[in-house]
C-alpha cells in the first residue's frame, strides 16, 4: 500500500550527570507500510517510548529525518505537528488521564475540539465497541483491569480515524491471553482500516500478529530484512510461519 511512515537515520541521546550522554537512538532507520504491523522489541529504559514519541513527532532528533506520508515531521511548525496527532497519527500508552474521567469521556476527549459533544460522544462509543471495551463505558478510568485499560486507550488512538497508530508497550502487564486478544485486535484494525501500526512491545510473546518485528538495544534497531531479503545472522523465524521474522 505505500510506506507512510519512515526513519531515517534517526539519532537521540540524553546527559547523564555532567560528563556522560545515554545513546537513546543511534542512527535508526524503518519504514513502515499501510495496512503494516511492525513491532520494536526491547527491554525497559531502552528507547522505545522515546522511538514512538520521535515518530510521532512529539520529540525531536538530534539528527536524521522522520518522514510521514513523505513530510518530514522536524520541519513542520508545532502547530502542524499537533494537528497531525489530533488528525492522523494515533498514538496509545498505558498511562491514564490526570483526572479520573468516565471512560467513554476519556475517550471524547480528542473529538470535542472538532465535534458538538453529542458527536463526539457517539464516535467514542463506536470506539469502544470496536475493541470490545463498550461495557467500560461508564466506568472510571481507575477501576478499570489492566486489559481494560489497554482495551480503552487503543479506542482513544482510533477514535480520530488515524491513519497511523503508535502504540507504547500496552501489553506490558497483560497475561497471554489478554496479550493474544490484542495482537488480534490491531490485527484487524490494520487489515480492515489501512493503518500502519507501529506497536513497542518488552516481551516476545506480543509479537505474534505482527508482520516483522525489530528489536532495539543500546540505542541500535536491528531490522528484519525486505522480502525477499536473505535472513541476517540475528534473524529467526516464527514457528509456523515462514513470513514472519523476529530480530534478536
Amino acid at each position: 500500500m505505500g510506506v507512510l511512515l519512515s526513519l531515517r537515520n534517526v539519532s537521540l541521546s540524553f546527559p547523564r550527570g555532567r560528563r556522560h550522554v545515554v545513546p537513546v537512538l543511534a542512527n535508526a532507520s524503518l519504514d513502515v507500510d499501510a495496512g503494516e504491523l511492525v513491532a520494536v522489541l526491547a527491554q525497559r529504559a531502552q528507547g522505545k517510548t522515546t522511538l514512538l514519541r520521535v515518530a510521532a513527532g512529539m520529540d525531536r532528533p538530534a539528527r536524521g529525518e522522520v518522514l510521514f506520508k513523505g513530510n518530514d515531521l522536524c520541519c513542520l511548525s508545532d502547530r502542524r505537528r499537533s494537528a497531525l496527532l489530533r488528525q492522523q497519527i494515533g498514538f496509545a500508552e498505558p498511562v491514564g488521564p490526570d483526572i479520573d474521567l468516565p471512560v467513554l469521556v476519556h475517550v471524547a476527549v480528542p473529538l470535542l475540539a472538532s465535534l458538538s459533544k453529542k458527536d463526539a460522544y457517539e464516535r467514542a462509543r463506536v470506539a469502544l465497541e470496536r475493541v470490545g471495551a463498550q461495557e467500560c463505558a461508564d466506568q472510571s478510568w481507575r477501576s478499570l483491569a489492566d486489559s481494560e485499560r489497554a482495551l480503552a486507550a487503543l479506542a482513544q488512538a482510533i477514535v480520530r480515524q488515524p491513519e497511523l497508530l503508535l502504540v507504547d508497550d500496552l501489553t506490558a502487564t497483560l497475561g497471554l491471553s489478554a496479550t493474544e486478544r490484542t495482537g488480534r485486535l490491531l490485527r484487524s484494525i490494520a487489515d480492515e482500516d489501512g493503518l500502519a501500526v507501529l506497536m513497542s512491545v518488552s516481551d516476545a510473546d506480543a509479537t505474534t500478529w505482527f508482520d516483522r518485528v525489530a528489536s532495539l538495544s543500546g540505542g541500535e534497531l536491528l531490522v528484519v530484512p525486505s522480502e525477499g531479503d536473505a535472513p541476517g545472522e540475528n534473524v529467526i523465524d516464527f514457528p509456523g510461519d515462514p513470513s514472519r521474522h523476529a530480530s534478536l
